[in-house]
């Protein structure tokens, strides 16, 4: 997790399982990864009359895929210890069936005022 008063880093977010993030973060980068990923797929089917510029885009399209496979697992580990859950519960965004309800209620979810476990939720009113 970031040290105290200082601000997160954009790999910290993405990358990183420590700490905590709200709802809009969660959801924004999500949104991120899902304009990425439409980006390429756009360039594939594009160019699929070009065999070089097709596996260049398709080779990107894979690489992006796998950076936001793992980009969003540790944004809903994050977002899991803002509710006060383990990060391991995030393996359910990964069967078929629970992955959109499981996404919807951590778009939802309001997470746990002030500190809990897994850290200090940022821009919370201090408890006296």
């Amino acid at each position: 997790m970031a040290e105290e008063g200082r601000q997160p880093s954009m790999t910290w977010l993405f990358f990183s399982p420590s700490g905590r993030i709200g709802r809009l973060p969660f959801l924004l980068s999500w949104l991120f990864w899902f304009a990425v990923g439409s980006i390429f797929l756009m360039q594939v089917i594009k160019n699929e009359g070009e065999d070089a510029a097709l596996a260049l885009w398709t080779l990107a399209l894979i690489g992006s895929g796998v950076l936001s496979t793992v980009s969003i697992a540790m944004l809903a580990i994050k977002r899991l210890h803002d509710i006060g859950y383990p990060g391991p519960l995030a393996l359910c965004l990964f069967i078929p069936v629970l992955s959109p309800i499981v996404f919807i209620a951590l778009c939802l979810w309001p997470g746990a005022a002030g500190a809990n476990e897994y850290g200090n939720r940022r821009n919370a009113p201090s408890r006296p």
